[in-house]
This record gives structure tokens, C-alpha cells and sequence, in this order.
């Protein structure tokens, strides 16, 4: 039989590890959340153009152009992007680059990015864009920089309603 004294002793050096694993899993919890994301206000990030690259019959690559603006006052080093960009409400591609490149403080910079889409998709909304509705993007994801990442989110109107087919819109 184990003298109670002693399991007196077991439960005390028991309840002090739990403490310390409680006390470590918090302080890495807490302090890797705050480095996934950067302090400072969110880039806005908006798309300026997108060109036709080669394609095939079921992947068209296309190069998408952003323009990045640091409303921040200090230098924005992007190590990189990671992004997501809806035409009228649906997914057309999705973008991801390495590229690195430094945004100056209260300043702007463009970054060019390319992607694929399947060509059905590029159809779909050619046709859709054909029946004179708008031509409308959103996008959204996370710059990456050595410190952390920025999400951003914008969204805009690339051709207005009637555009395309020459008729003045409404």
C-alpha cells in the first residue's frame, strides 16, 4: 500500500506538469496567432487589368494585374499572394505567386500574377457579358510578407451594363 503522504506529493508534482503544459500550450497559442497576421490596416488590392495568355481547350491562362495600396506608414515588403477572383458572383481563377516586391508607405505598386481558369468558365462569362449584363470582380485573399500575412478584400465593376454590344447603358 502507497503511504498517503506520499500520494499527497504524486498529485501535488502532477498538478504542477498540468499547469506548465496549460501554461506553455496558451503562451504558443497565443503568440503564433498574433504572428499570422501583420498589425496595420489592410491593403486594398485592386485589379487593374487581365490578358489573355495561351490556352488550351480546357485551361486558358490568363495574367492578372493588381494594384497594391499601402495605406499603412510603413514600407509593405510582400513576400507574396495568395488570392481568389469571382467575375458576377463566380469563381473564375485562382491566383498564387512568389513574387516579391516592396510597396512604399502611403504609396502603391502593381503586381502581376498568372493564373489559369477553365475555359468553360472564360465562356460562361463571355456569354453572360454578351447579354448585356455588367462585367463586376471581387476579390479576395492574403498578401505574405516575412512577418505575417495582410488579408485584403475589394471588389469593382470592370465594364458597365451595355458595354459590350455598343448600345448606350440605360
Amino acid at each position: 500500500m502507497v503511504d498517503p503522504k506520499w500520494m499527497f506529493v504524486y498529485d501535488a508534482v502532477m498538478l504542477l506538469q498540468w499547469a506548465k503544459i496549460a501554461g506553455l500550450t496558451s503562451f504558443l497559442a497565443v503568440s503564433g496567432c498574433a504572428s499570422w497576421f501583420l498589425k496595420g490596416e489592410s491593403p486594398d488590392v485592386l485589379v487593374t487589368n487581365v490578358t489573355p495568355l495561351e490556352s488550351s481547350a480546357l485551361e486558358q491562362r490568363l495574367q492578372v494585374d493588381l494594384r497594391i495600396r499601402n495605406p499603412n506608414d510603413f514600407d509593405l515588403h510582400v513576400t507574396g499572394i495568395d488570392f481568389k477572383l469571382d467575375m458576377n458572383g463566380k469563381r473564375l481563377a485562382r491566383g498564387l505567386s512568389n513574387k516579391e516586391l516592396t510597396v512604399p508607405r502611403l504609396g502603391d505598386a502593381v503586381l502581376s500574377v498568372e493564373t489559369s481558369a477553365s475555359t468553360f468558365d472564360i465562356v460562361r462569362q463571355v456569354f453572360r457579358a454578351s447579354q448585356k449584363q455588367e462585367l463586376s470582380y471581387s476579390i479576395s485573399g492574403e498578401l505574405h510578407s516575412q512577418d505575417g500575412r495582410l488579408p485584403f478584400e475589394s471588389s469593382g465593376t470592370l465594364f458597365e451594363k451595355g458595354q459590350f454590344s455598343g448600345s448606350p447603358s440605360p
